[in-house]
């Protein structure tokens, strides 16, 4: 994916660090899939799967926000009404959840998202929640299916909604990493 690093200014040694939206979170979903992926025969253990989960909200959650934020930038804060240019170019604000993301896209977007991927996206938001801030423990089956009904929404989503409007060169980018993750 181009763009992760860049070299410092003067200092090639060391790259900056650099994750435009949708590369920051088609990086987290390439992690995803690294960690599901195993040898034949074999199943991702609990720590595998952890991180997949930690990650894929993670990409979800930056996906659907790139999505917000090409329809217009002040819709990826908390609340709008109070966004200003310099908070959003700073970085500096608190941003809308994924759920509030996901209405967002619904009634100002006019984006028709299954309700079956919606709710697979909230409870995994809520594993996340639990594994980040309480602790799971659920069946690693369980915990799997989710991951699938996640990326099963994810994955068309990029293609449909995120690659249209992108230039060439995000395009290839994106085309290139999917082509990863598909792998």
């Amino acid at each position: 994916m181009a763009g992760r690093t860049q070299p410092a200014e003067g200092n090639s040694q060391r790259p900056d660090v650099s994750y435009p939206l949708i590369a920051n979170g088609l990086d987290y979903l390439v992690d995803v899939v690294d960690q599901l992926a195993t040898l034949p025969g074999r199943l991702p253990n609990a720590r595998a799967l952890k991180y997949a989960v930690l990650h894929l909200q993670a990409a979800t959650e930056v996906l659907l926000k790139a999505r917000l934020q090409r329809e217009h930038w002040t819709l990826v804060f908390r609340k709008p009404e109070a966004a200003t240019r310099s908070a959003f170019d700073s970085a500096d604000f608190d941003s809308c959840s994924t759920d509030e993301a996901f209405a967002r896209l619904t009634r100002i977007t006019g984006l028709a998202l299954p309700d079956k991927a919606v709710t697979a996206v909230k409870k995994l938001a809520r594993d996340r929640n639990a594994l980040q801030h309480y602790g799971l423990t659920a069946p690693a089956a369980a915990v799997e299916a989710r991951t699938a009904d996640v990326l099963n929404f994810l994955l068309p989503f990029i293609s449909d909604h995120l690659v249209p409007g992108l230039d060439q060169s995000q395009k290839a980018d994106v085309e290139g990493t999917m082509y990863l993750v598909r792998s």
